[in-house]
């Protein structure tokens, strides 16, 4: 069922709503207005959203880029027709104040995506864990509209970034959402160390999981493992890696570029991704998230990097 409503949201729904587009016969002006910019706030919410290469490919946003551009045609095209401004009749009249009641949901929703690539001007750099390849942030941002590990208050794992590579057409996987685990992409990568530091502690014993399936007792959440504590205070958490490929020990000094491990599916975790999050101890010796930056950049759902 989650398979069918994840396709469903991504695929099958910006089709329907191209095809009422194109056949919509608002009577008023206002109508018209209203759903009009009412498909243009959804579609905008999925492009920026959706994670396109689980499902095809990371190409298939930009085919909500250009159902907005027919909506916007279509609404210049056909607003001098419509000579009426106001609905007509009650029913008519409730249609469109439900649809323009919809439409501030997914304005609000909108704007909450677009808040969620603002970041604290507090951060960390950090060196690219993985190499050779094109890697696609799947969630990540600074609220949870973005970032599936924001919550409304500081933790650890507040600014986490879950990444995935991208194949010759910009997919995840061989196939849309995959249930094998080698035919994604980033499955078995090597991650490397992205800072100078000392491993605190790390675990290699836990089995990986067949995709979609999280049958791991609460204390194996995180899976296999590496936790670092870099230069400045600042501690790297990678977990979900695969079983038996963690590469380094409790106490080892570890500079950029050591490698840890591979790429696995581990723990709480429903497809092959790098987990990677940064955290420094609050003056109240709480341990907070600290957003991560690569090679200068901050990355967010959606965006690409090459490495």
């Amino acid at each position: 069922m989650e398979k069918f409503l994840y396709v469903f949201i991504h695929l099958v729904l910006p089709l329907i709503l191209l095809v009422d587009i194109i056949y919509q016969r608002p009577k008023s002006r206002i109508g018209l207005f209203i759903k009009s910019a009412l498909y243009i706030a959804i579609l905008y919410f999925l492009y920026s959203w959706g994670q396109w290469p689980l499902v095809g490919s990371y190409y298939l946003r930009y085919f909500m880029l250009a159902i907005m551009a027919i909506v916007f045609i279509l609404y210049i095209k056909r607003f001098q027709s419509i000579k009426r401004l106001k609905p007509l009749g009650l029913r008519n009249t409730i249609m469109v104040v439900l649809t323009g009641l919809l439409l501030v949901l997914f304005l609000v929703m909108d704007f909450n995506v677009i808040n969620g690539e603002n970041y604290p001007s507090e951060t960390v750099e950090l060196e690219f864990p993985l190499k050779n390849g094109t890697f696609y942030v799947a969630s990540g941002g600074s609220n949870k509209f973005l970032n599936n590990h924001s919550r409304n208050y500081p933790n650890a794992q507040e600014f986490a970034l879950d990444i995935n590579k991208l194949g010759k057409y910009r997919s995840a996987s061989k196939g849309i959402l995959s249930s094998v685990n080698i035919d994604h992409h980033i499955y078995s990568d090597t991650i490397f160390c992205p800072c100078n530091g000392k491993i605190l502690d790390i675990k290699n014993n836990i089995k990986d999981n067949e995709f979609g399936s999280m049958d791991v007792k609460s204390e194996n959440g995180t899976g296999n493992f590496v936790n670092i504590k870099c230069d400045k205070d600042i501690f790297v958490f990678i977990p979900h890696m695969k079983q038996f490929s963690v590469l380094v020990s409790k106490n080892m000094t570890v500079k950029k570029g050591t490698p840890l491990g591979l790429i696995g599916l581990s723990g709480f975790s429903q497809e092959p991704h790098l987990h990677i999050q940064a955290a420094k101890y609050d003056t109240d010796s709480t341990l907070v998230g600290i957003p991560i930056v690569f090679n200068g950049t901050l990355l967010s759902r959606n965006d690409i990097f090459n490495n």
